[in-house]
């Protein structure tokens, strides 16, 4: 056979075997991008409001959310949200604001 013949099949060949791989890539990154934002939210259908965020800067909702993050058990978990409840309604109260039932919405009201 022609040495430009094969050179251009091979050629060819390769460009072909680039293009599936690049194409592979894409999907790949697809689906990534897709299990990445089911599980951003998943978690943020799972987060939990912080009572009196509003209140708070980011560092210490951070904070809040490490040390909660880091209690082993429930009672350790209601201990942290009940001692943080209560240092945020005394900020709230210097404030001249009450803490809103973070149920409702996580804000804190006049």
């Amino acid at each position: 056979m022609n040495p430009i013949l094969e050179a251009a099949i091979a050629l060819a060949a390769a460009a072909v075997l680039f293009s599936a791989a690049v194409e592979a890539g894409a999907q790949a990154q697809v689906r990534e991008s897709k299990q990445v934002q089911q599980r951003t939210q998943e978690r943020a259908g799972k987060r939990e409001i912080i009572p009196g965020s509003e209140l708070m800067t980011s560092q210490e909702r951070e904070d809040y959310r490490r040390r909660y993050a880091a209690a082993r058990t429930d009672e350790e978990r209601n201990k942290v949200r009940a001692n943080h409840v209560k240092a945020m309604e005394e900020r709230a109260r210097l404030r001249g604001l009450r803490l809103a039932d973070p149920a409702a919405s996580g804000a804190a009201v006049k």
